[in-house]
């Protein structure tokens, strides 16, 4: 190491103007204990180089490594302003020093789209819902158009978390960004599109669509119960599925009675085992767990309802449709089976007498 501190300070001496040279001997003094001279170093480079991402980098962390935070960060700030592509590291140093997200945000990360959405990816594979939100705060602060798709990710990681309200911030947010309108429908229904008339998403809040073996899904103009479209499911009679590929999570209020209903229609839908919604928490299926009667055969649209009462923590439900394996012999599922007008209200209480 001696050899190496020697090498470097001969660098300096001959070509005092490579930024190089001054950090690499500030982290051959600083390895060899001799802080002060490190730091010396450091200014040195920083002086010759103000501007430079990796100069500010590595006195960033040279001076959080001997717990000088404050002007680490600052330094962090000027390396990640000038190389956006810093911020996964920025955030991986800073928080190990600090989880004060506010501070983070206000001191080490500059207010950059490609920041900020670099920060709240970080944020979604760390699990750590309160800052990913803090950094959306920011991030919607500068009213910028993006598509809905971005926030998919975080989306799925409030769900999972079980942040009902946020969830529904976010979401909320994310449509706004994203030039995005409800489609007409019940004014009072939670359902997003529960008539399949907008654009599938297929996440967040949305309609989400899961291909797979066995059957097609689509959506058809000519078969419909009201407004242009309906959803269709085709079953080729390959398998005996476990379906459960059309879903939407909905936020809700615990300890309310809602009374769900959708419109099905059959035509040679084989096997006993049709198709039916399935409204359960997301979060805890104890809570809740209830399906409607659903369709088999063939028959024409009928209305597919349920009431029920949230559970005192239910905050976030799934509404799925669902076609559980067949107990025939031949339990492989042909037809097809159509959904329009899905919609989940908030419904009165039964009248005492009605009890």
């Amino acid at each position: 190491m001696a050899q190496a501190t020697a090498y470097y300070q001969r660098a300096t001496a001959v070509d005092p103007k490579p930024a190089r040279y001054w950090l690499d001997l500030a982290e051959t003094y600083e390895t060899t204990g001799n802080v002060t001279q490190a730091a010396g170093a450091f200014r040195k480079a920083e002086e010759d180089y103000p501007i430079s991402a990796d100069v500010a980098w590595r006195l960033g962390n040279f001076l959080l490594r001997q717990g000088h935070e404050d002007e680490a960060f600052q330094q962090i700030h000027k390396a990640v302003s000038a190389d956006p592509k810093l911020t996964p590291l920025a955030l991986s140093v800073c928080w190990r020093s600090s989880q004060d997200i506010d501070l983070i945000l206000r001191a080490a990360l500059p207010a950059e789209p490609e920041v900020d959405w670099d920060a709240i990816q970080f944020f979604v594979d760390q699990t750590q819902p309160d800052a990913a939100f803090a950094v959306w705060k920011r991030l919607v602060t500068e009213q910028r158009a993006f598509p809905v798709s971005k926030a998919f990710r975080l989306l799925d990681m409030l769900i999972t978390t079980a942040r009902a309200d946020t969830t529904e911030t976010v979401w909320q947010q994310a449509l706004s960004a994203a030039g995005i309108t409800p489609t007409p429908g019940s004014p009072r229904s939670q359902i997003w599109d529960g008539g399949f008339e907008g654009a599938p998403l297929n996440g967040g809040l949305a309609w989400r669509y899961q291909p797979a073996a066995g059957f097609e899904m689509d959506l058809d103009e000519e078969t419909v119960h009201s407004g242009s479209r309906s959803l269709r499911v085709i079953f080729d009679g390959s398998e005996n599925l476990d379906f459960v590929n059309l879903s939407q999570y909905v936020v809700v209020q615990p300890n309310t009675r809602y009374s769900f209903s959708a419109y099905l229609r059959t035509e040679d839908l084989t096997t006993e085992s049709g198709v039916r919604f399935e409204i359960f928490d997301t979060n805890r299926l104890a809570n809740l767990h209830v399906s409607t009667p659903g369709a088999a055969g063939t028959q024409p649209w009928s209305l597919d309802e349920v009431t029920f009462t949230t559970g005192p923590a239910t905050r976030l439900l799934s509404v799925v449709l669902r076609r559980t394996p067949s107990a025939m012999l031949v339990g492989k599922i042909r037809g097809t089976a159509w959904v329009d007008d899905v919609s989940l209200v908030p419904a009165p209480e039964p009248s005492p007498a009605g009890r």
